[in-house]
């Protein structure tokens, strides 16, 4: 019998207790009280969120980050045609004991295929931080992501296909961003019309005329595991700034080297702070790699983080779009992404790779 919900606000003592009842460490000392809050507003798009307070028998305090399906139909919508939560959970099941970086430990994951609901309860990161995406993250920030990343990146490198379900760029639900990027553009240039200058709109006009080369490009081996959404707020870093720990799986897949490091550096850091440390995040990237026995030249990883910056932009078009109008975080959130993405294009020349 499924688990999942229909909202946050369904949670309550006798739920959570059917939920964990098997778990061993429940079994022991059995949960004796719940309080539950509401968090993350206007930070997840794809989510809701609540922090579970569970008082044990024993007295121990155990707390626990719940996360079920979008509440916003539009953003529902999309998670459905991209399959984002059904790999979120496969991730948990599968992948996470294998990848070299600390994830929340999962208590319970459950996808209803039937109903399109989520589920999962995860080990909450008390007393880890992560940095606001529209303010962007530091230069220590961006550095110790980029290392999580390089653990990330070099597990199965080249050897994608062990992971039958790990999708492509040209599976079926992911080539349909070519079609999005155009059905979405004219909300998102009616909402940020204010940031979008003639130049940024021929460019992302000849980045939408260019989608379907570029699902082909970005699926030629190698490949690697790819986050698909590395943004500081998914990444949370520990008090001492020792250790990270990488969060909300929902999109990941496989796709060319240097595209989490492109999304990183593109969308989650001041403009200026990314001019000026761009040359020295890749050589670190490459160092790393290196480190792990994985040879890759700068120049064709220059060339796949501006393939990668061009297919990013269907972040802030299908986003901005279809984003609550009422949630200001959104719309500022969006805003952010779009600029900085959009003034790297400009910076690197990137619509120069369309041939």
């Amino acid at each position: 019998m499924t688990k999942t919900i229909d909202t946050i606000e369904d949670i309550n003592l006798d739920w959570l207790n059917s939920v964990l009842e098997g778990i061993a460490e429940f079994k022991e000392d059995p949960i004796q009280d719940l309080e539950v809050s509401k968090m993350g507003e206007g930070i997840g798009q794809l989510g809701q969120f609540a922090l579970l307070k569970i008082l044990r028998e024993s007295g121990k305090e155990t707390k626990i980050f719940a996360k079920a399906q979008t509440p916003n139909e539009d953003m529902d919508d999309l998670a459905r045609d991209y399959l984002i939560y059904s790999r979120e959970v496969k991730f948990y099941e599968d992948l996470a004991p294998k990848v070299d970086v600390k994830t929340p430990h999962p208590y319970y994951v459950e996808f209803n295929e039937e109903e399109n609901k989520v589920i999962l309860l995860l080990e909450f990161m008390d007393g880890w931080h992560t940095p606001d995406q529209i303010s962007g993250a530091s230069e220590e920030e961006i550095f110790k992501a980029i290392d999580g990343l390089i653990s990330i990146n070099s597990t199965y490198w080249g050897k994608t296909n062990q992971v039958d379900w790990l999708p492509g760029m040209l599976d079926d639900y992911m080539y349909k961003a070519k079609d999005d990027i155009i059905t979405h553009q004219p909300e998102f240039l009616a909402r940020y019309d204010h940031i979008m200058t003639e130049t940024r709109k021929e460019d992302l006009k000849k980045i939408s005329e260019f989608y379907p080369t570029l699902a082909e490009i970005l699926s030629q081996e190698p490949l690697t595991l790819t986050h698909f959404d590395y943004r500081v707020e998914n990444i949370f870093f520990s008090h001492d700034m020792e250790k990270i720990a990488v969060i909300d799986w929902q999109l990941v897949m496989k796709n060319l080297p240097g595209y989490d490091l492109a999304y990183l550096l593109f969308s989650n850091t001041d403009i200026e702070l990314r001019r000026n440390i761009f040359e020295e995040c890749c050589k670190t990237y490459l160092s790393g790699l290196k480190a792990r026995n994985l040879d890759f030249s700068h120049d064709k990883l220059h060339e796949n983080m501006m393939y990668s910056l061009m297919a990013q932009t269907i972040i802030p078009v299908n986003g901005g779009a279809n984003f609550d109008l009422e949630n200001q975080r959104s719309r500022k959130l969006f805003e952010v992404i779009a600029d900085r993405m959009f003034s790297a294009l400009e910076d690197y020349d990137a619509t120069s790779y369309i041939k």
